[in-house]
């Protein structure tokens, strides 16, 4: 096989190299032609090594021998803001989050899940299914699955392809969404007219958190 069809291979262990954009891929292979990384990449797809009908985004499911649980591999799309969206999200899976399927609520649909790496301290306070706080470094893991925002839900809100995390409250009275903080700290909320529609996306449902560890100062 040849070198760059190798290590095109090893990325494939961690990144979603078929759905990657050719100059994504050039980059992390440090090389310069994207046709010799595109050439060797319908190689390994051509020999099956590559599996081209796998969805670049989709969730998966190890089971472990014992049948007691299953690790899901969920893709990390990048990061979002627990503050003002300042974050923009290109949609590259950067790897892969590996949790228990018993962090999930029950009834949860695998398959259109995805991680993000929170960023900031605006979230602090949640409490995600009445006990994860988001906190800076930790994941969330959200269900891109078709849904309608209801009042107190944790999202994932787009303007112009910044992202951020914030809880969804719906005013009509005022005809307009308050996406709020829930922090240690005082932080204003993001305040969107119903008319505002095209700018702002809810993107996603937040369904759980993945904590960072903490260290710990014991000997």
């Amino acid at each position: 096989m040849h070198e760059i069809q190798e290590r095109i291979k090893e990325l494939s262990t961690h990144h979603d190299v078929i759905g990657m954009k050719l100059a994504d891929l050039a980059r992390l292979l440090d090389i310069s032609s994207l046709q010799k990384v595109k050439h060797h990449r319908e190689q390994l797809i051509k020999k099956g090594i590559l599996d081209d009908n796998t969805e670049s985004k989709s969730t998966r499911v190890i089971k472990n021998a014992s049948s007691k649980f299953d690790l899901i591999m969920v893709p990390i799309l990048g990061s979002a803001n627990a503050g003002p969206a300042s974050i923009y999200a290109d949609g590259i899976v950067q790897g892969y989050l590996h949790i228990s399927s018993s962090l999930l609520p029950p009834k949860t649909s695998k398959e259109k899940l995805f991680a993000l790496q929170v960023v900031g301290d605006s979230m602090n306070n949640a409490r995600v299914n009445g006990k994860y706080k988001i906190e800076n470094g930790d994941y969330v893991i959200a269900d891109a699955g078709s849904f309608t925002p209801e009042n107190g839900d944790y999202v994932i809100s787009s303007f112009s392809r910044k992202v951020n995390i914030k809880r969804f409250y719906r005013d009509t009275e005022m005809d307009q969404i308050a996406l709020m903080s829930e922090s240690t700290k005082n932080y204003p909320p993001i305040i969107v007219g119903q008319d505002d529609s095209l700018e702002y996306l809810t993107q996603a449902k937040i369904v759980s958190v993945a904590k960072t560890p903490k260290a710990s100062n014991d000997a």
